[in-house]
């Protein structure tokens, strides 16, 4: 499959990367998201990713996109959880309630979502990736993929099982792929002719943001780049990577995004080092590598905002004013401050990053704790 099969630009798998509009993380105002999508599709992409448990996004997607655009200028992809259902029956049931939710006839693609050892199991029980399957038989939808969350092995024996499936979307980015598993997943994908998306360039945003002392490395380098174009730039033009997946959630980040894909330039030598200087200093402070995206917290008895806790002291790992952090963390209601983890480990099951969750919050219960 080409790249001109999942993006309507030209292309190959190992060109230039087409940006996606990842809808995790829109905005709330209706407004902000009617101008970030006419800026989007203004600048020439069409690729929305939403999927099922990204409350409101497919409602607001309906709004801000389907109801103003025609529907043949734009491309939809959207996700059933294998962790919602039982049989294919439920499948047809969130499936209708997806395309209600988006007000749209079909879409263009299907993917099982966040496969891990559990999900796979659950998917392969309920049936769903025939499901899927089906659903492209049926011209209900274009492309059938998943998104992944697991092991090498697991990943193969899903390729191995179910070589119906069009594409496969991962997390790279050049913390996990230089520093972690993530290169070797790739890897695997390309061997099997399968072409990417990604998801998570910039981490969840931990590399748009980075530690004083990292960012002054990109900025010297290059003052007029924000350090997420740096993120974007490596994860867009790795191998096999068709589309890169941006969780945009304002016009700020939306208007960088188009700038750094608007050509869209591959790394050079000296930039690299670059990245590989910064992963140096990066190596220095150990934030937990949460991205955010508060799966483990639909499975959590004591409701522990545990992405708002760890988002809180990561930044202040990476310098912010612990003070000021501690003032935020305390506007958690008690009950759900890290303190209620019960330890049932229920989160660990749901994390895409196989955090230790009830062990790392005891970290954030100690660094905001009164007496320090």
């Amino acid at each position: 499959m080409t790249h001109a099969d999942i993006v309507s630009k030209p292309g190959t798998q190992n060109g230039p990367a087409f940006l996606g509009f990842g809808c995790m993380r829109l905005p709330r105002e209706e407004s902000t998201v009617i101008q970030m999508t006419d800026a989007y599709l203004e600048a020439g992409f069409n690729y929305f990713d939403t999927a099922y448990v990204y409350e409101g996004s497919e409602e607001m997607l309906s709004k801000a996109l389907v109801a103003r655009h025609p529907r043949e200028s734009y491309m939809i992809a959207d996700k059933i959880p294998p962790w919602k259902v039982s049989g294919r029956k439920d499948c047809d049931k969130l499936f209708d309630s997806m395309l209600d939710r988006l007000k749209v006839g079909y879409l263009d693609f299907l993917l099982v979502h966040s496969i891990d050892e559990d999900n796979d199991r659950s998917a392969r029980n309920a049936g769903v990736y025939g499901w899927v399957a089906g659903q492209k038989k049926k011209g209900n939808a274009r492309h059938i993929g998943f998104s992944f969350h697991g092991n090498n092995e697991l990943l193969k024996k899903v390729l191995e099982d179910y070589p119906e499936m069009d594409f496969v979307q991962l997390q790279l980015n050049y913390t996990d792929v230089l520093r972690g598993r993530a290169g070797t997943l790739q890897e695997t994908v390309i061997k099997y002719d399968k072409p990417i998306i990604v998801m998570e360039p910039l981490r969840g945003g931990a590399l748009a943001k980075l530690p004083p002392a990292a960012g002054a490395l990109m900025k010297a380098h290059c003052p007029d780049s924000s350090v997420a174009s740096w993120a974007c730039r490596y994860a867009a033009t790795l191998p096999g990577v068709t589309c890169m997946l941006s969780g945009m959630s304002n016009s700020e980040q939306m208007q960088d995004n188009i700038r750094t894909f608007s050509p869209l330039y591959p790394l050079s030598k000296e930039e690299t080092d670059v990245i590989e200087a910064v992963l140096v200093e990066l190596g220095k402070i150990s934030p937990i590598p949460c991205t955010g995206c508060k799966y483990c917290m639909e499975s959590c008895p004591q409701q522990i905002e545990i992405a708002h806790s760890f988002s809180l002291y990561n930044d202040v790992k990476r310098g912010g004013q612990k003070w000021n952090l501690r003032t935020v963390y305390n506007t958690i209601p008690k009950k759900h401050r890290a303190a209620g983890c019960v330890d049932c480990g229920e989160c660990v099951k749901r994390c895409p990053q196989h955090i230790k969750i009830p062990e790392e919050l005891k970290k954030v219960t100690e660094m905001f704790s009164a007496k320090h």
